[in-house]
């Protein structure tokens, strides 16, 4: 019975996990496509943020607690790959004039992001160090 309950968890984890980088992989090309306004899911950045930003970090981090026990590569992965993906984006986006209202509007919040995206990336590494 625990292992059918730890299978699920894992399946309930991995599946956060590629939700998650689904949508952070999406709203990043959406805000590196908008350059001139609107990327190709016709959505402003504030928009494409709440919409698709917002819930893949609650996806990532809610499939690191919910596969805490659980030992799949996928959500180890997730992790790294979506953390180094919001750090990097975070930082390299004011260059390009994107998400400037955030940067400039919003400071704090957009050096949260980037601070988020290392601790997301620490996560995952933390769960490689963990099974050694």
């Amino acid at each position: 019975m625990i292992d059918s309950q730890l299978k699920k968890r894992r399946i309930v984890s991995e599946v956060l996990a590629v939700i998650g980088i689904i949508l952070l992989t999406t709203d990043t090309i959406n805000t590196f496509n908008s350059q001139e306004g609107l990327g190709f899911l016709n959505l402003t950045d504030r928009q494409s943020e709440i919409s698709l930003g917002i819930p893949s970090v609650v996806f990532l981090v809610t499939s690191f607690g919910i596969g805490y026990r659980s030992k799949t590569k996928l959500v180890t992965l997730s992790l790294i790959y979506g953390g180094i993906l919001l750090a990097i984006s975070k930082i390299i986006e004011p260059s390009f004039e994107l998400n400037l209202f955030l940067a400039l509007a919003l400071p704090y919040v957009y050096t949260l992001l980037i601070i988020l995206g290392f601790v997301i990336f620490g996560l995952g590494l933390w769960r490689i160090f963990k099974k050694l």
